[in-house]
């Protein structure tokens, strides 16, 4: 699609894909920052504290997005790369080298809780509303970011002959239209984002909102998807993909927690007014 900015500057070529994930991250960080004081009513030092708390878990993020996705691969190719001949060394080293947004939210989330668990004192912590103003945070992020992956080619769509069909022949190989995945999740993101900040009933619940709405799109997403999923415990393999994928899995967990969540806050509303 156009994966770089500039075809070359000073010998560098700067991707898409990273701009457009720093772009998502620093409006995601200036959205939590002016939500956490204007609207959450935290002081500016403990707004900071909590922001740094955010970007140390980025850290984290980006690490167990990185080993999910490449110990997802490693189980899902060992017997056919086994067969093929390779070593073990080798195998790892064909398993791993992309990430999975999935596998980093859920790395990312946990150091989170645990960061302002143990390391924020303050006698007004909320770590709910700390949470819902984040994960929020975290949905415009995304859909910037999957802007990114639509313009790199990557996390692309099966074949298809429909006027949705877009060839991406930096990152699909063979001239061939595929459905645009990322532009499909990014609006989905997009409008998701707008409901959480506009939609009252949403107040207060915006993590079982994006827990069972991004899972249920997500599961719906992969059977579109035409890139290397991976593969563990699939019980459908089609043309181009194995089913469940690993992602499927999660976006199922992340469903069901969701759902708990929700029937948890209900039944907590109920003692209380009884």
């Amino acid at each position: 699609m156009y994966p770089y900015l500039l075809p070359d500057v000073f010998g560098y070529n700067l991707p898409m894909y990273d701009i457009m994930i720093m772009i998502g991250l620093f409006v995601m960080l200036a959205y939590v920052a002016r939500r956490l004081e204007k609207k959450d009513g935290y002081t500016r030092k403990q707004t900071n504290k909590l922001l740094l708390f955010l970007v140390l878990s980025l850290g984290i993020t980006l690490l167990s997005s990185y080993i999910v996705d490449g110990v997802f691969h490693f189980i899902g190719n060992f017997r056919e790369m086994t067969d093929s001949g390779l070593t073990f060394i080798e195998i790892i080293k064909e398993s791993f080298g992309s990430v999975t947004f999935i596998g980093g939210l859920i790395g990312g989330l946990a150091a989170l809780i645990l960061f302002i668990k143990y390391g924020y004192k303050e006698s007004n912590k909320d770590l709910r509303k700390i949470l819902n103003t984040i994960i929020t945070g975290v949905v415009i992020a995304h859909a910037i970011g999957r802007i990114g992956c639509f313009l790199a080619g990557c996390c692309y769509g099966i074949p298809t002959e429909s006027f949705l069909g877009v060839n991406f022949p930096h990152g699909h190989s063979g001239d061939v239209s595929v459905y645009p995945t990322q532009l499909f999740e990014s609006i989905f993101l997009f409008i998701l984002f707008i409901l959480l900040n506009k939609v009252k009933s949403f107040k207060n619940m915006e993590v079982e909102v994006y827990l069972i709405g991004y899972g249920t799109f997500r599961i719906l997403n992969e059977l579109l998807r035409g890139d290397d999923r991976g593969s563990i415990f699939g019980f459908i393999t089609t043309q181009y993909n194995t089913y469940p994928s690993p992602s499927q899995y999660l976006s199922l967990i992340m469903v069901g927690l969701g759902v708990y969540l929700l029937l948890k806050r209900k039944k907590t509303n109920q003692l209380k007014s009884g």
